[in-house]
């Protein structure tokens, strides 16, 4: 049986500001911030632009609502497509962010010695140059907002990361 992990913890009720709010043009905005930062930072290492998928961008709405509705954070068990996650809470977040974090991980990578590490996984992935697409779902509750991005084809195979986690142009 899988273990699930812990809920996590309860803290002081905070008011979202105006772009946390949980409405159909915030989350429109938000899920286009996410795929025009995640494209910026590829054309930076001259990967090519991923396209949305609608099938892709349902399958990560219906895994971000489940961690909000569940108050947990966790990748979907045994995945068909590549997977970043994340999770705010206490400020308004735009797109933007989470892909600047999962960005931020390029310092974890060793470009000389190209391989899977848990604390660069995020980057490599979003970078991955063979990956065509990309789905995004967002999902609030109070103060707190679950993104959930996924990619086809999946990234970080094992034996695939020269080729495909290019250094900056």
């Amino acid at each position: 049986m899988a273990r699930r992990p812990p809920p996590i913890p309860t803290t002081h009720a905070r008011t979202p500001g105006p772009l946390g709010q949980d409405t159909k043009a915030n989350n429109e905005k938000f899920i286009r911030d996410v795929f025009e930062t995640t494209n910026k930072f590829r054309n930076m290492h001259g990967c090519p632009s991923l396209t949305v998928s609608s099938e892709l961008t349902k399958l990560a709405q219906a895994w971000a609502n489940h961690l909000r509705d569940n108050n947990i954070m966790g990748h979907r068990p045994k995945p068909k497509y590549g997977e970043n996650i994340f999770l705010s809470g206490g400020m308004d977040v735009t797109g933007d962010l989470p892909v600047e974090m999962w960005y931020r991980e390029i310092n974890a990578f060793n470009f000389d010695k190209p391989d899977f590490t848990p604390t660069s996984g995020h980057f490599t992935q979003l970078i991955w140059k063979a990956c065509r697409e990309i789905g995004t779902g967002v999902a609030r509750r109070a103060d707190r907002t679950w993104v959930v991005c996924n990619y086809n084809p999946p990234g970080n195979i094992v034996g695939q990361f020269k080729e495909n986690v290019p250094r900056k142009l």
